[in-house]
């Protein structure tokens, strides 16, 4: 992991909401994000959050955007590292 990603997780850890008691799962703890119960937030949260983003968008402006999932913003990180990979 590149020093300038873990500064980026390290801030966003320090200026989340403190949880009552930090959540621990099978034995690891100091997620990024967590949801309303303080628990770590997974995939359907973010399908939702998505979701949500997307359909306000799309009732402001004309040109619509497509369907965005966690899978499609993997997808797209994955293909543009093979092709900055392949550019070296």
């Amino acid at each position: 992991m590149f020093d300038e990603v873990y500064e980026c997780f390290q801030c966003i850890i320090a200026n989340r909401k403190k949880p009552e008691t930090e959540p621990m799962i099978d034995g690891k703890c100091g997620f990024l994000y967590l949801d309303k119960d303080d628990m770590p937030m997974a995939a359907m949260h973010w399908e939702h959050y998505f979701k949500h983003i997307c359909q306000k968008y799309n009732k402001i402006y004309k040109v619509q955007m497509p369907k965005v999932t966690p899978h499609v913003c993997r997808h797209t990180f994955c293909s543009n590292m093979q092709r900055l990979a392949k550019s070296c």
